[in-house]
């Protein structure tokens, strides 16, 4: 039998690799309402601890914390993780059947939305990082596009920051939602720390969006799985968000991870910010220190198609010299000890958090480096950018996950509809959704990164899940 994983997780937490990955809490100690929690804490909903799901006391109290720390008008907690919020805020402002204007980048838990709510979603598609196949800033224009052509939305979805740290003009989004009379709704799911305290740019919750979620854990010192939903718009209705976040998140909610999520927030009440402040910081030393790579560089900077950019993280690069990302990362992890949040073809992310230190961003940018000196030239990599436009669909979501199936090779693909969601995981955004045709294009973009080594979900083996004929 396997080793067990409690055994495992202790052997590697007694370990020296530096998680340039989430949590934010980067397994550090000194968070002492993190050390604190143990199996004596482990509760459930008896008399003095409140219900998460409809708080009236203490909980009530610390979501009371986070809406003043924030500034919005009222904080749900999640312990299911942003996904239950990304469900419950399009569940709540989207009835059954409704239209729903959303980027085309938006996670998996977004068009999980859409197919549940059987929605009619009109894309909005990024612009595109300069020499690069990532996904840049959504632009006001394209959502203004997108809203004249759906004046009947329900609401529109923007992911602000993206995985690799892009940041959109949220306040003239929501300028754009309003004029038109839509509720904004931004997944702010990896940019919990930002507008705080003023310390990192970029914050929705005061940029006019109606709801703003945050996944706590992707950068602050929370548990994984915990997350907030912020409402400050007049349009959202609070008492249906709680009800909707009620029908997602658990009945059974853990007392330990609400504990964390109450401890981030009051820890970063209390000390006005300090760690955020101490982490920029750090972040402003490290960038000083790499300064002279050559070979290894950070393609996401603002300017043509970034409207901004999140300074806490590194999407690392060396393809014009054939080097791929998953081999940046295995030279990272095998050579230097640091383990990265994700790799692709065609890069590596590097994610710092709240529990970063000059010491932990030092050694980065030392390995760093080193491996600038070393990497090598290797060979073209794949052009696998991903298409300027969404696929045609034929099928609603809601309906093509209940067509019959049969699977063919990605080769034989094209022109066939999809039944199933294609994506890489992380960052959970498909490239293929249920009822959609594959066009030429991205049955050879599926091709070459299988090929490459990239995991694709719903395309294992090869093989694609289509309607069938």
């Amino acid at each position: 039998m396997a080793e067990e994983l409690w055994k495992k997780l202790k052997k590697y937490g007694a370990g020296d690799a530096l998680p340039m990955h989430m949590p934010g809490h980067k397994r550090r100690d000194g968070f002492d309402y993190l050390d604190a929690l143990s199996p004596s804490l482990d509760i459930t909903e008896i008399d003095g601890f409140d219900d998460l799901n409809h708080p009236r006391e203490i909980l009530r109290d610390s979501e009371d914390a986070a809406s003043a720390l924030w500034g919005c008008r009222d904080t749900v907690y999640s312990v299911n993780g942003s996904t239950c919020c990304a469900l419950a805020a399009v569940r709540a402002l989207c009835p059954p059947g409704s239209r729903i204007v959303m980027a085309r980048n938006c996670h998996k838990s977004v068009y999980h939305a859409v197919e549940l709510c059987s929605l009619d979603p009109v894309y909005v598609m990024p612009e595109r990082v300069p020499g690069t196949p990532l996904c840049g800033s959504v632009s006001p224009e394209a959502v203004s596009r997108a809203l004249e052509a759906a004046p009947d939305a329900a609401a529109v979805v923007v992911t602000s920051p993206t995985y690799e740290g892009v940041i959109s003009d949220v306040r003239s989004i929501a300028e754009v939602s309003h004029r038109a009379g839509v509720p904004l709704i931004v997944d702010e799911a990896h940019g919990a720390h930002l507008g705080l305290f003023d310390v990192f740019p970029g914050g929705a919750v005061s940029s006019g969006a109606d709801i703003v979620i945050h996944s706590l854990h992707k950068t602050l010192a929370s548990l994984t799985q915990t997350a907030a939903l912020h409402i400050c718009g007049s349009s959202a209705d609070a008492d249906e968000i709680r009800r909707q976040m009620s029908v997602f998140q658990t009945s059974s909610p853990s007392y330990l991870l609400a504990a964390s999520i109450d401890g981030c927030v009051r820890r970063l009440a209390e000390t006005g910010g300090r760690d955020l402040i101490e982490w920029r910081g750090a972040l402003d030393g490290f960038r000083n220190k790499i300064r002279g790579l050559n070979n290894l560089r950070l393609p996401v900077k603002q300017g043509e198609g970034v409207f901004m950019t999140d300074p806490a993280r590194f999407f690392l690069t060396a393809s014009h010299i054939g080097a791929t990302g998953t081999e940046l990362h295995r030279r990272l992890r095998d050579g230097f000890g640091i383990e990265c949040e994700m790799s692709t073809v065609f890069g590596a992310l590097a994610m710092t958090g709240q529990g970063d230190s000059p010491k932990s961003l030092g050694r980065l940018a030392d390995a760093l480096t080193e491996l600038d000196k070393t990497i090598k030239p290797d060979s073209p990599l794949p052009d696998i950018a991903p298409p300027r436009a969404a696929p045609e669909r034929k099928y609603l979501s809601a309906d093509a996950v209940r067509m019959k199936k049969e699977t063919v090779p990605l080769r034989d693909a094209a022109g066939r509809v999809a039944a199933e969601y294609v994506y890489s995981y992380p960052p959970g955004i498909p490239i293929l959704v249920p009822g959609e045709t594959v066009c030429p294009d991205t049955a050879e973009a599926l091709v070459s990164l299988s090929l490459a080594g990239i995991r694709l979900r719903g395309a294992e083996n090869g093989l694609l899940a289509v309607i069938a004929e």
